[in-house]
């Protein structure tokens, strides 16, 4: 967790509701620093108020800068302003982390045919429109030469099942090969097999809500249901690359260069098995276009802001507590973990009966 900078980027600087509104953060981020140098317990609070502050410096879009000031200017108490950044944290940040990577990747079947050329391989496999998490897999990889897009390593199962690439791995020993996995920018589990009235509608929606108010207006349509799979929102990875993505750990920045971004992390050693620059390529702009630059903006923003409010940090304390704790403690102590719980099955569409 870090404490918000003094002032807005220079470039805000000159735009009085900016300032007033960032300064409003400031404001509160110091008391709840002297109620905590006191000794007080001031629970999420902290979190809460500086991702409304860190959405000021990050947040991707005009239009969600103005949403953000607005939001924080028209707040009648430190109550009220606290529950706008809890709703940030549950459903932006949460939208990102909770969850992701912490289900097993589906693989390919076992049964899948072997081919002699690559030329082969991609008549026979591509898929139109994918609906399910195994097709945009296969889709992705034959835009992305079947290739993790970060670490350029072949996937294992492509260069055992098309002798070209087998025989291209084995012509140059500086070539790698790894099991690779298909990962979504938006989570799948956003916004596939969601249940009328069901819990998982309800976050979704909430979700797509702050979306369409950062300007974001096509993303719920661009991404409903089976459209999650679209290729704009998947990218071929490593295990561990693609962990590090859906935790917030690591991040594209877009480099001015069409589709090629610089690497950015939480701490300098995520990034030491990783190139500094990655440039997203596809034998076929139209019909297998390259992951969404606006997509990667909305999780780079989330992950920045996520990292340095200290929302990542506590959701991962979450995740170890609910996974080591068996009991609940009886004096209340539990309580936030319980409400963590909760929170994420509804989020996963368990309908919770009290």
């Amino acid at each position: 967790m870090t404490s918000l900078p003094a002032k807005v980027p220079e470039r805000l600087r000159n735009r009085a509701h900016i300032v007033s509104a960032y300064d409003i953060c400031l404001r509160l981020e110091k008391s709840l620093q002297q109620a905590t140098d006191k000794g007080e317990d001031v629970g999420k609070s902290m979190i809460n108020i500086r991702i409304l502050g860190y959405l000021i410096h990050f947040v991707p879009t005009d239009q969600g800068l103005k949403t953000v000031v607005d939001e924080i200017t028209s707040c009648k108490d430190d109550f009220a302003l606290l529950n706008v950044g809890k709703m940030y944290y549950d459903h932006y940040i949460r939208a990102f982390r909770a969850n992701k990577g912490r289900i097993p990747t589906p693989s390919n079947h076992a049964s899948r045919p072997s081919f002699d050329k690559i030329a082969d391989m991609m008549k026979a496999t591509i898929v139109e429109a994918p609906q399910s998490h195994v097709e945009a897999k296969k889709n992705a990889l034959i835009r992305d030469g079947y290739r993790c897009v970060v670490t350029g390593k072949y996937d294992a199962r492509s260069v055992k099942d098309i002798r070209e690439l087998n025989d291209l791995v084995l012509s140059d020993p500086r070539l790698r090969r790894e099991v690779t996995q298909c990962a979504h920018i938006f989570a799948e589990s956003t916004n596939s097999s969601i249940e009328p009235g069901s819990a998982k509608r309800n976050y979704a929606a909430t979700m797509w809500a702050v979306m369409t108010r950062f300007g974001h207006e096509k993303l719920p349509a661009e991404l409903n249901g089976s459209k999650v799979h679209r290729l704009e929102n998947v990218m071929t990875l490593v295990p561990g690359f693609h962990a590090d993505f859906d935790q917030l750990t690591v991040w594209f920045v877009p480099t001015g260069e069409e589709n090629k971004y610089k690497l950015e992390a939480t701490e300098t050693l995520v990034l030491r098995d990783y190139p500094e620059y990655v440039t997203f390529t596809t034998p076929d702009p139209v019909n297998l276009p390259v992951p969404s630059p606006t997509y990667l903006a909305i999780h780079a923003a989330c992950a920045k802001v996520a990292h340095l409010s200290g929302a990542a940090e506590r959701i991962d304390k979450f995740y170890r507590d609910m996974e080591d704790g068996t009991t609940l403690d009886p004096n209340g102590a539990s309580a936030e973990l319980l409400e963590h719980a909760i929170f994420e099955l509804q989020a996963a569409g368990y309908k919770i009966i009290v």
